[in-house]
């Protein structure tokens, strides 16, 4: 019965995408990663427990995907990748003595007159950078990558 309703859905609808588990035309796009399809929510329920990890990776590439763009367009709509905002944005963020500080998104906001909506997300993907060179400074120590 559901093989039978498999082939009837994929006869009315062109397709060359083919279902995760059984091989079969499907038309069910993976709703969180969508880099999947399935020709039944019965299959898709069957190879969940496979598919997880690999959903839960593509899902968190596309949110760290959609907060880079987000960034971005903050960054040219304020003009901050200028040097004298860039300048003014790195002695803000660290304090004239170069000790970094904590900075509320309220108060970025109003010094670089952004909503505070915007100035989390910029915020954010600061901290993003900020948490990647320090990954990448402890694994080049521990791989011996920069001892002198």
């Amino acid at each position: 019965h559901t093989e039978k309703k498999c082939k009837k859905m994929s006869s009315t609808t062109a397709t060359t995408n083919k279902c995760n588990l059984c091989g079969k035309d499907a038309t069910k796009l993976c709703s969180r990663c969508k880099t999947v399809y399935y020709c039944s929510v019965e299959c898709q329920k069957q190879n969940w427990k496979l598919h997880k990890p690999v959903c839960n990776d593509a899902f968190q590439a596309d949110q760290y995907t959609l907060h880079k763009k987000s960034f971005d367009q903050i960054v040219k709509k304020y003009g901050l990748d200028s040097e004298e905002k860039s300048s003014a944005i790195a002695d803000f963020l660290t304090g004239s003595s170069g000790d970094s500080k904590a900075v509320s998104p309220a108060d970025f906001a109003e010094k670089f007159g952004m909503p505070v909506e915007e100035a989390v997300v910029f915020l954010e993907w600061i901290k993003v950078g900020v948490k990647f060179k320090q990954e990448s400074a402890e694994a080049a120590k521990k791989s011996g990558i920069g001892a002198r």
